[in-house]
């Protein structure tokens, strides 16, 4: 999907051209009022069978100009569906006027989904008309993630965040509630879910644009274990929206559970980053990221951030080597940074060499799965803000966990001066 610019984002990541900016995000929390239409098939994942290997949930914010996209997506999901290994649930929001695509049913559905080969229509039982909900308030998140552990229990818990993406200042726009969801609200919605069920999730996929960034797998290292989620933005021509994280590894999964007792979160992530290779077209960069690995980066980066600081290569050679280092809309790969300061001959400093190379050995080891097509060489599976010009890191910025916990917007605030 096209990513847009997120309110309180740094100036360089408005250069994006033609996209629509959300409202202020507003924190309405989501309706409790559900009315129950319909009911899973019996032995299909009901409150009370036996736990399934896997339980899948798709959190499709469409209230906004993805509408469609997103519908198909859910659709073709719907083609697949769940069976006997495997739970595969949809929250998907339309908002108040919907498109008149699959019977035009406006706000807030939750299903659990049968497989289904329609192809043009959602016809799985609706669970709850939420009606009217913002889906980018992090409760709303929170809910979807409980119900779902709570009534479908499974061994292994995943959930795919489906909607615009911005990077590090969040994902998810709701336009009837002017929503934007930042991503410490992103996080605190994964710990209260993982609180209330009782159990973290093993993976969280972004189909969103620009989400692979170390400020996010930080930001959510200990809600999850495993990250998928995309440096670039994913589509292109009018958001033709991938299939990924959704209809081919799902049915891979299937298969895989079939042929074997099972399949661990890691085999998961890293199977879809190689499901994403036949989808180049639209999405150009995907990484698999261990979240549990993401101390060692932070701790890296720290590391590197104070010889950042103190180092006596001039800001212009610094500044020269931020500019020619692999970049999505101002964001720049922080491997790609790294080995470019180890190569340069303008670079003197070996001690700033040496915690380079630190940082590269970590975010190698973070990072266990990454595809790109060759226009987007020097991808390396996480980004990091870096502007190409003197930029103070903004107060938003300031307030992520990665910030807090290392000098890294202390060595921006150096290099902007």
């Amino acid at each position: 999907m096209t990513q847009i610019q997120p309110a309180g984002h740094s100036p360089y990541f408005e250069r994006a051209q033609g996209m629509p900016a959300p409202q202020a995000h507003e924190n309405e929390g989501a309706s409790c009022d559900t009315v129950s239409l319909g009911e899973a098939p019996p032995d299909d994942g009901t409150p009370g069978v036996e736990k399934k290997k896997w339980t899948v949930m798709l959190y499709s914010a469409a209230d906004n100009n993805l509408e469609d996209a997103l519908l198909q997506d859910a659709i073709d999901l719907e083609s697949v569906g769940s069976d006997k290994n495997t739970n595969v649930l949809l929250q998907l929001d339309r908002g108040k006027n919907p498109s008149s695509m699959s019977g035009a049913w406006p706000g807030c559905h939750r299903y659990f989904l049968n497989n289904d080969s329609d192809g043009k229509n959602l016809n799985s039982p609706v669970l709850n008309d939420m009606g009217q909900v913002n889906m980018a308030d992090p409760k709303t998140l929170t809910d979807f993630i409980s119900w779902g552990m709570k009534n479908y229990p499974a061994e292994h818990y995943m959930v795919i965040i489906s909607d615009h993406g911005g990077g590090w200042p969040g994902a998810v726009e709701d336009d009837s509630h002017g929503g934007w969801m930042k991503t410490r609200d992103i996080n605190k919605a994964l710990e209260d879910a993982a609180k209330e069920g009782g159990q973290k999730l093993d993976i969280v996929g972004f189909d969103a644009c620009l989400m692979a960034t170390s400020e996010v797998g930080y930001e959510l290292k200990d809600s999850a274990g495993f990250m998928v989620a995309s440096e670039n933005t994913e589509g292109a021509d009018g958001w033709p929206y991938p299939q990924i994280l959704t209809q081919k590894s799902l049915r891979n999964l299937q298969r895989a559970l079939r042929e074997k007792l099972d399949i661990t979160p890691e085999e998961v992530a890293k199977k879809i980053i190689k499901d994403a290779e036949g989808f180049q077209h639209s999405l150009s960069t995907l990484s698999a990221v261990d979240l549990s690995k993401m101390k060692d980066v932070a701790a890296a980066t720290d590391a590197f951030a104070d010889k950042l600081m103190a180092t006596a290569t001039p800001r212009e050679t610094l500044r020269n080597i931020i500019k020619s280092t692999k970049s999505w809309y101002g964001f720049k790969d922080q491997f790609d940074f790294a080995e470019r300061i180890i190569n340069s001959k303008d670079v003197k400093d070996e001690e700033l060499k040496t915690a380079a190379k630190s940082m590269m050995e970590a975010i190698g080891t973070a990072v266990i799965a990454e595809q790109h097509t060759a226009a987007h060489k020097g991808a390396h599976g996480l980004t990091i803000e870096l502007p190409s010009y003197p930029s103070a890191p903004s107060d938003e910025y300031k307030e992520l966990k990665l910030s807090q916990d290392t000098k890294w917007d202390e060595a921006l605030g150096k290099l902007s001066s």
